[in-house]
């Protein structure tokens, strides 16, 4: 018996023009029965975009606000009024990230801020990696959650997309114990799957329309991709942005690994992508708007003899390292880094910039996630141990 494949809609739209981001929302959400195929109006809902960090929308950090309002105009005329947004941002509050994208209750079609900030601990006895969660209460109070992540690469998983952004579902300081409980990328993205397994998004929405290659998730380079994508799916969204940028999905191990655990597919015959209401191919979507020049991680996971030594591989494994010259020696890096005893610190106060230790260094990157001046950035070599 054949398997039903999932539905990937690709939405061309070349501006954050709000009317257009909403025309062209409505007419992708319509390839899936629209809103009221996904929720009901009597229901609460939790709209969750990618709020990082506070910061305007031109850096292409956070999902832009013109998508966040056609949501919530969207779910409004369907009827859905009992709906709040939020996050849980690495570094700062999720109202500062709301203000600097002028998102309010006034500008959001009856949607309402929460912060977001309150713990509530949940059992997983079913977890196949992560057993217990410390979700934000409102990602337990919720009937249905809504999605919205923002196209971007990221250091530790490659890219970051539907499956990464729910991890802003566990609450503030919470997330930097999972980094040192989870501390590589396989076993991070199949905590990640089961935080899908665990809640359940109904809907992902990513905005695309520009984009982050490079130093991401926070210190990269805006670049326009010029699309919406949309699904059910978590994982075969996440594979249709790589088809995107012509990165191999198996080479994600958000995709691999999710895969595995049954919350989607990156298989490509399990994937069928809708773009102007007709079903095109990969290749077709790549020839109209691919990026082979997306600068991402693109060196495939490797599973050799010398990999076994973990004193080789932490010689010549990629870390994060300090340009000094953007360096202002503000000490966030230290503050968000998770690790007991600290990877990274001022060793002689702040006289210089700090020094990482790589013995200790679990290449989680929320060091150069957080730095506010994109002085951290991912670096592969041979190092000293100090």
């Amino acid at each position: 018996m054949s398997r039903k494949k999932s539905t990937v809609v690709v939405i061309p739209c070349d501006s954050y023009d709000e009317e257009k981001v909403y025309l062209g929302l409505k007419s992708g959400l319509d390839e899936l029965g629209g809103f009221k195929a996904i929720v009901k109006p009597e229901e609460k809902i939790l709209v969750k975009p990618n709020l990082l960090s506070a910061a305007v929308p031109e850096k292409a950090v956070t999902t832009h606000p013109s998508v966040l309002r056609a949501v919530f105009r969207l779910l409004s005329e369907a009827g859905c009024n009992n709906v709040k947004t939020g996050d849980s941002p690495g570094h700062g509050s999720c109202e500062g990230a709301m203000k600097l994208l002028g998102l309010n209750d006034e500008t959001m079609y009856g949607a309402k801020l929460t912060p977001m900030s309150e713990s509530v601990h949940i059992d997983f006895p079913e977890g196949m990696t992560c057993k217990e969660f410390d979700f934000c209460k409102e990602v337990v109070e919720s009937d249905a959650i809504i999605n919205v992540c923002k196209m971007k690469t990221h250091a530790l998983e490659r890219i970051t997309g539907a499956v990464k952004n729910v991890y802003g579902f566990i609450c503030g300081l919470k997330k930097a114990a999972g980094h040192v409980k989870f501390p590589n990328d396989t076993v991070f993205a199949r905590m990640l799957a089961d935080i899908h397994r665990c809640t359940h998004p109904r809907l992902h929405i990513m905005d695309g329309i520009i984009a982050m290659e490079g130093n991401g998730p926070g210190a990269g380079t805006p670049t326009p991709m010029n699309v919406l994508l949309v699904s059910t799916d978590p994982v075969a969204l996440d594979t249709v942005y790589c088809y995107l940028i012509n990165l191999d999905p198996e080479a994600v191990p958000t995709n691999s690994q999710g895969c595995r655990m049954g919350i989607g597919t990156d298989i490509e015959e399990e994937i069928d992508i809708i773009l102007g209401g007709r079903h095109i191919t990969k290749d077709e979507l790549f020839k109209t708007y691919g990026n082979g020049a997306f600068d991402v991680g693109r060196e495939k996971p490797k599973n050799t003899f010398l990999m076994k030594y973990s004193g080789f591989m932490t010689r010549i494994a990629r870390r994060p390292a300090i340009d000094k010259d953007k360096c202002v020696k503000c000490g966030i890096c230290v503050d968000h880094c998770p690790v007991p005893g600290k990877a990274v610190e001022f060793k002689n106060g702040k006289t210089s910039p700090p020094v990482y230790d790589y013995k200790k260094c679990i290449r989680c990157y929320c060091c150069q996630e957080m730095c506010p001046k994109h002085a951290i950035r991912p670096v592969r070599g041979l190092f000293r141990r100090k």
